[in-house]
């Protein structure tokens, strides 16, 4: 999502994608006054919505929702079909190949699940050669990271949303801890954080540099930290006219903060800007905050993780009294430039370890991927797909094997073509019809259940939480969102009061709609969809209604 070409009221409805936990509690705030503003017809398809009668054929309800949503001259490619025999209900352009966003993800949590497992766990160490002596010294202090997303302050397993609580750096400190209670006392050699379980390729092909300044858009790593983003606090100056407070959290060392943010009288407005181009130390800050206002938040991403990480543990270490000689030192993996080959490396084979950390079983992140839509996540599990099935942590290694995960599936390799793992990169291109037999062969594994629940729930949950509220479908949807400029998407399964199950996929690509009427369009085609086949209506309660019934008993 390139957020310059964000309006105003596209704002509220990307925000909970683009920033923070903390930015989303501050939201949710001001939540219902930024939907009331949200839906307000203001002209354009807002002011003239209406909901074709669902007595017409289903391919006329999808034109006159297009039409009413100057949507039409975009490409759409729908394609249903009925769950297990996958006789195909209704289909339009579906064939063709569309730049599927987020939707992506479903290709790569699938084949972590089938290839990875849903049980594996992440497992991070602090290492060295030998133990420590009697004055309690070692020499090199080796911190390996082994492609665990979530060191940081995330509450797992996932509920209804992800929240951030508590201090960020909260897995650095428990390894601290076992790092003296083994009895170090002192590090003779260098702190070296161990990049290497993924080739240095932070990046997916043709990523936008625009993208690569955000947190969405963070460089991925192997040692991974808070997201591989960095949280800007902005407090307002005492007086008028001066420069505001800015606070980091964490605090890079060697990252230079350019601040040009001014203090103004308190019947201005905040309008913060940020800037740091991919690679480089220095973070440009400019605009303004009112006298007397509140703190202004927002994330970028961090430079270099690996380097903020062994930071932090330095400092954990010293505050623990342990006192590291050498240099912090970031060990990475680089293809070599003549022959693109990777130079071979043992690990950790042999080393002691004095502090470790395990992840909860993979299928508590594949929930965050899809929920909430978390690109850093998906690309590292990318390249933890390519380390599992072929010791290359790359993302060359997890396309190779996710393409013959799909292969195998039966989706036909004309229908895809695939540079990254998140769908952030314009160059992915996917089918419909290969999204429906994906969610046909998943509906078939014996780890359905994990996939199926890692999906957002309209009106309940992740990112279809304030979506189809109200509506006969809410609930009643498992569906995977995709957003990106010109690009909407919305596909999974869905149960209908008969018992059976269906699954969907629609693609928009090249409409000029924001994102709040770009998913309104989606939402009324699922729910034209959900409607043809869910028989009559009958008496419904939202789900929201039930939790508030619930909640009042």
């Amino acid at each position: 999502m390139l957020r310059r070409q964000l309006s105003p009221r596209t704002f509220f409805a990307c925000a909970l994608i683009e920033r923070g936990a903390g930015w989303r509690r501050r939201l949710r705030a001001i939540l219902p006054l930024a939907l009331a503003v949200l839906f307000m017809p203001i002209g354009g398809w807002g002011a003239r919505h209406r909901r074709p009668s669902r007595a017409l054929p289903l391919d006329r309800q999808i034109n006159i929702i297009l039409h009413d949503a100057d949507a039409d001259r975009g490409s759409w490619g729908i394609e249903v079909a009925r769950l297990p025999d996958g006789k195909i209900l209704y289909k339009r352009d579906a064939n063709h190949l569309f730049h599927p966003a987020s939707n992506m993800k479903l290709f790569t949590t699938a084949a972590a699940l089938e290839l990875v497992g849903p049980d594996f766990i992440f497992r991070t160490t602090v290492e060295t050669g030998k133990s420590p002596d009697t004055a309690g010294r070692v020499g090199d202090l080796i911190f390996v990271g082994r492609g665990d997303p979530n060191l940081s302050n995330r509450v797992l397993p996932y509920h209804l949303e992800t929240e951030k609580q508590g201090p960020i750096n909260a897995v650095i400190e428990q390894l601290a801890d076992q790092v003296k209670s083994r009895g170090v006392r002192e590090v003779t050699g260098n702190l070296i954080v161990d990049d290497r379980f993924f080739v240095d390729e932070p990046y997916g092909e043709n990523w936008g540099i625009e993208d690569m300044q955000w947190g969405y858009g963070a460089p991925v790593t192997a040692v991974a930290f808070n997201d591989n983003e960095l949280i800007f606090h902005v407090y307002p100056a005492e007086r008028v006219g001066d420069p505001a407070v800015v606070m980091l959290d964490p605090s890079p060392e060697d990252l230079r903060v350019v601040n040009r943010i001014q203090t103004v009288d308190a019947a201005g407005k905040a309008k913060v800007l940020a800037e740091r181009l991919p690679g480089s130390l220095e973070l440009d800050l400019w605009g303004q905050v009112p006298l007397g206002g509140g703190v202004h938040e927002d994330t970028v991403a961090i430079p270099n993780p690996p380097r903020i990480v062994g930071s932090l543990l330095r400092r954990a270490l010293a505050a623990r009294g342990i006192t590291v000689h050498g240099d912090l030192e970031v060990m990475e993996l680089r293809r070599m430039e003549a022959t693109g080959a990777l130079p071979s490396f043992s690990g950790s084979s042999g080393r002691v370890v004095l502090g470790e950390h395990n992840s909860l079983p993979l299928r508590e992140d594949i929930k965050i991927i899809n929920k909430v839509s978390q690109n850093l996540h998906c690309e590292m599990l990318l390249r933890t797909i390519g380390q599992v099935t072929s010791g290359e942590g790359s993302p060359r290694a997890g396309l190779d094997a996710l393409r013959a995960f799909l292969t195998q599936a039966g989706i036909d390799p004309e229908d895809f073509y695939l540079t990254d793992g998140s769908g952030l990169s314009r160059t992915t291109l996917i089918a419909p019809r290969a999204i429906i037999k994906l969610l046909e062969a998943m509906a078939r594994s014996p780890h359905f259940q994990d996939y199926f629940d890692s999906l957002p729930i309209a009106g309940v949950d992740g990112l279809l939480e304030g979506r189809l509220v109200d509506t006969r479908a809410e609930g009643k949807l498992h569906a995977k969102t995709g957003t990106l400029t010109h690009v909407n998407a919305l596909s999974g399964y869905m149960d209908l009061p008969s018992g059976k199950r269906l699954a969907f996929s629609i693609i928009g690509n090249d409409t000029l709609l924001d994102s709040e009427d770009g998913a309104r369009a989606i939402d009324d085609i699922a729910l034209a969809i959900y409607e043809k086949f869910a028989g009559p209506a009958r008496t419904h309660r939202s789900t929201a209604a039930k939790r508030k019934r619930k909640a009042s008993e």
